[in-house]
């Protein structure tokens, strides 16, 4: 029985490792990262309840894969990506009324991503999982744009939180990023691929700026803010069947 177990895991990789060599795939991914801001002008103090966040942000991207070997394969992708600024002060608040509590001003942007990778696949092991590294470049496009955004709190007709003031504008047109991939793929017996992966970005050129203002303790208080197109994130595609050439594998 041990044998025969281990003689149907032979074949279904050999099936899966044959599915491998000289195909597309087209596929969808999905992702998450925190872009990384850092500051890069006016005040060098800065108040203790004041706090620059990462901006959460995601991605979504149609892909296409072409799998030269057992080893060796190469994306591409287009699709959108989300970079921006969340700045905030904390404030005192009751139990009761907890959306006071946080002060914020935030800016999102939008550019058109198209990656292109290539890849080394390891082996597969007897589950049909595998490990995968990757490395290119990303080109970017976005239109540019300027978003301001404020925060007052009111209450009983005085004001009972500190204004906080933000302007921010991206970069016009084409710009680039370095991406590195660390992933883990399963490949179905029908030729399907789910693959995670953990993504290290790099930007070539800064994405946008943001200047805050704030007043806390009758002290008037300006930053700012770069965005680098830093970040790391996490991806998460599906591969749909094989083709080879213009013909689908049965």
């Amino acid at each position: 029985m041990k044998k025969l177990f281990i003689l149907a895991a032979l074949l279904s990789t050999t099936v899966l490792s044959a599915q491998s060599e000289k195909t597309w795939r087209l596929g969808v991914q999905w992702g998450v990262q925190d872009n990384h801001n850092k500051w890069s002008g006016g005040m060098d103090d800065a108040h203790a309840r004041f706090h620059a966040n990462k901006h959460p942000d995601g991605a979504f991207d149609l892909i296409a894969r072409y799998d030269h070997d057992k080893h060796w394969m190469a994306t591409f992708g287009m699709g959108i990506n989300t970079f921006g600024f969340d700045f905030g002060i904390s404030n005192n608040y009751k139990f009761s009324q907890l959306q006071n509590r946080w002060s914020g001003a935030n800016a999102k942007f939008t550019e058109l991503a198209t990656p292109i990778l290539v890849h080394y696949k390891f082996n597969l092991n007897c589950k049909s999982n595998r490990w995968v590294l990757g490395a290119g470049f990303v080109p970017t496009y976005s239109v540019k744009r300027t978003i301001t955004s404020d925060y007052t709190y009111f209450a009983d007709g005085a004001i009972k939180a500190p204004d906080i003031e933000m302007s921010a504008t991206n970069t016009a047109g084409p710009g680039a990023m370095v991406r590195f991939v660390v992933a883990r793929e399963h490949v179905y017996k029908k030729g399907g691929i789910l693959h995670a992966s953990w993504i290290f970005n790099v930007g070539l050129n800064d994405k946008a700026k943001a200047t805050v203002n704030y007043t806390l303790d009758n002290t008037n208080y300006n930053h700012e803010f770069t965005n680098t197109g830093n970040f790391v994130g996490f991806r998460l595609a599906y591969w749909f069947r094989p083709y080879y050439l213009n013909k689908k594998v049965n």
